[in-house]
């Protein structure tokens, strides 16, 4: 029975955004889950207009999917928006019973950890809950405070740390990649706390890998 990380989310109000940018934010949906492969194989499905699931292979590496998930979009909002794109999302890591081609009737811990603190999520945008009782203790109280410096990127902060955390470019080649220059990269990549997010997602890889090879 294999250990997976299930993302479970949906656009933080979606029904804001116009008609016109509805096509522009599933394209950028569907590019991220492309890019974040990188990391690890995943599967993604979209539901209800403004929902998704993303089953990651490699649970090591979901909740720094996750969060680039959310830098992805915040960076992609379209300049003229009046609300940075962002979602809820929910991280459920444990067994997959049943899994099938369509993530929508496939079952197990993981999805059902993922799905059951989507629905209790509250005012959060991210949780992250395992199979570990040990491991959620820890991450309980980093997560809220990750979930904070997160929810208030802006958007040249958010491409500032998708690229940085994703592809591991240094601050140099991130400012010729989006045109700034490194002292600016600098400044965005410290306003938005990015060695406090670097040791959170490292922390939550160290104590998943180390759980998945007992």
């Amino acid at each position: 029975m294999a250990i997976r990380g299930i993302i479970t989310g949906d656009i933080i109000k979606s029904g804001d955004i116009p008609t016109e940018q509805r096509g522009g934010l599933l394209d950028t949906i569907h590019q991220l889950s492309g890019e974040l492969q990188i990391l690890s194989p995943l599967k993604m499905e979209l539901f209800r207009g403004d929902g998704f699931q993303i089953a990651v292979h490699k649970p090591e590496e979901a909740l720094t999917i996750a969060v680039l998930l959310r830098a992805g979009l915040k960076s992609h909002t379209p300049e003229d928006s009046h609300r940075t794109w962002d979602a809820r999302v929910s991280l459920g890591v444990g067994d997959t019973g049943f899994e099938t081609d369509k993530l929508s009737v496939s079952d197990g811990e993981a999805f059902r950890l993922s799905g059951r603190e989507l629905d209790e999520i509250g005012k959060r945008k991210l949780t992250v809950k395992t199979k570990w009782e040990d491991i959620n203790a820890e991450l309980n109280v980093s997560t809220a405070f990750a979930d904070d410096i997160i929810s208030g990127w802006s958007s040249p902060q958010a491409q500032a740390i998708y690229i940085s955390l994703l592809y591991r470019k240094s601050q140099k080649e991130i400012a010729a990649q989006v045109h700034k220059t490194a002292q600016n990269v600098s400044k965005l990549l410290a306003a938005a706390k990015e060695t406090l997010i670097q040791d959170y997602v490292n922390r939550y890889h160290d104590l998943i890998t180390a759980k998945t090879q007992e």
